[in-house]
């Protein structure tokens, strides 16, 4: 990887010192800013807030039938404590809470299930919504970059793998963030119409 980066910044110093490198138009972009100003992901966010809290509400709800199931297992266990009662009729109410605990615990069970397949869900709609966003917001960069004779537009909100800006410095001059941000709205505002 080393060897690599080695290569490549000779190749772009023997390119400068050839004078074809003053000959690229460069630009960079905040991708991030610009993803964030998408219009689809402000709808995406609040159609994920929506969904977000129709979960909340069914689980709110699954939690009160569990707590109803649990206060159910509690007055059985305790019915079968009482002792003015016989020694059947202790043992029918230690029978019932026992399928009564059976039945909280297949509840708890299925609740679990039904959480993690709907996170799951939201989750593979997150990325599925994203990766379209992302797909569009490439495609637009590019129409961006050959609509203003861009060679070259590095993204400068992004990190190598080791956690290091990929522009370490870039003339303010040659960022287009709010450009691209008002192409991407305007594009939005002609498909709307």
């Amino acid at each position: 990887m080393k060897m690599k980066k080695i290569w490549l910044g000779a190749a772009v110093c023997a390119l400068a010192a050839t004078g074809w490198a003053a000959e690229l138009k460069i630009a960079t972009v905040d991708l991030d800013k610009v993803f964030t100003a998408h219009p689809r992901t402000v709808a995406a966010e609040a159609d994920l807030k929506k969904a977000e809290e129709a979960i909340e509400t069914e689980l709110e709800t699954l939690k009160a039938e569990g707590r109803a199931l649990q206060e159910e297992v509690a007055k059985l266990r305790d019915a079968a404590k009482n002792p003015l009662l016989t020694d059947e009729a202790r043992s029918l109410k230690r029978d019932e809470a026992e399928e009564k605990l059976t039945e909280l615990q297949e509840f708890e069970l299925r609740a679990r299930r039904m959480q993690e397949t709907k996170l799951k869900q939201m989750r593979e709609q997150v990325l599925k919504s994203r990766q379209s966003i992302v797909d569009e917001l490439m495609e637009a960069v590019n129409q961006f970059a050959k609509a203003n004779e861009f060679d070259l537009v590095l993204d400068r909100s992004g990190l190598t793998m080791n956690a290091v800006p990929l522009v370490a410095f870039a003339d303010p001059e040659l960022d287009v963030t709010d450009k691209l941000i008002a192409y991407l709205q305007a594009k939005a505002q002609v498909k709307s119409e």
